[in-house]
């Protein structure tokens, strides 16, 4: 804040006749703004992401330097996959609630792996550009949610973000995650190879939704036999226990010389039924 206060005085003090207290006290209002529009930002993300989670939908995350998420200069590439179905989160406005930070990176802090869910040390040592950390932290989060893929945009091959290119890529595919890259906007015409790589990729994603659904499908499955076969198991101690107690009864009173315990018919016939249905 104090270098873009200082900028800022610099350039307008004379034109505006400003003060530095005046100028510093704009400085403090338009952070303000722009942290509350942050926020707001992410938890619109939150609401999105859980309602994927909720449906086993996909959304992308977009690794891209800020003037990406103008349509002019992305080709409305963005556009295109939200035409589709596809939520489009951008990397600096992901939900940074404790809950999803917990639930991604939570076993690797306490595993000593990373010292916070914001570092990128284990996979990124050379950071020199806050933009590019970001964009290596997004990769992180992106490989480590299910309902997430990563999309990568520069708009020159040999862009700024160049040194990183093989090493995001590698975050997200090495978790499983796809990945896809447009890193040569600029070289292609929207109206023709643009177009047809997102239709390739938005088929791709429908098919990768299915197999996700089915997976989903299937751990249910698996969930809900396991648990009818807990709920057989624990029945069956039940009615055994039940048993036991009855021929304990019956030992004592032998034993003192009183009359036996008659378990009634149509007790035994109710346990010998609830025995063959276990």
């Amino acid at each position: 804040m104090q270098m873009t206060a200082k900028q800022m005085y610099e350039c307008f003090a004379d034109r505006l006749g400003l003060t530095e207290s005046e100028n510093m006290n704009a400085v403090k209002a338009g952070y303000k703004a722009y942290y509350e529009f942050v926020n707001d930002l992410k938890q619109q993300s939150s609401d999105v992401l859980k309602r994927l989670e909720k449906e086993n939908k996909i959304g992308i995350v977009v690794l891209a330097r800020p003037y990406h998420n103008d349509p002019g200069i992305n080709h409305e590439i963005l556009e295109e996959f939200q035409k589709l179905g596809y939520p489009v989160f951008y990397q600096d406005t992901l939900p940074t609630d404790e809950e999803t930070l917990e639930m991604l990176f939570g076993d690797e802090v306490k595993a000593g792996i990373i010292r916070s869910p914001f570092d990128i040390e284990d996979v990124w040592k050379n950071s020199y550009s806050e933009n590019t950390s970001r964009k290596v932290w997004a990769a992180k989060y992106a490989a480590r949610h299910p309902n997430l893929i990563a999309l990568e945009l520069s708009s020159f091959k040999c862009g700024h973000d160049a040194p990183i290119y093989t090493v995001i890529q590698e975050i997200v595919e090495d978790s499983g995650t796809p990945y896809f890259s447009f890193k040569d906007i600029d070289e292609n015409k929207p109206a023709g190879s643009i177009k047809i790589r997102v239709e390739t990729i938005g088929y791709f994603l429908k098919r990768y939704r299915e197999d996700i659904v089915m997976k989903t499908n299937k751990i249910k499955t698996i969930e809900e036999s396991l648990k009818e076969f807990e709920n057989k198991i624990r029945k069956n101690l039940e009615l055994q226990e039940r048993l036991n107690n009855m021929k304990e009864k019956e030992y004592v009173s032998e034993k003192n010389g009183t009359a036996p315990i008659v378990i009634p018919v149509e007790d035994i016939k109710i346990i010998n039924k609830e025995m063959q249905e276990v």
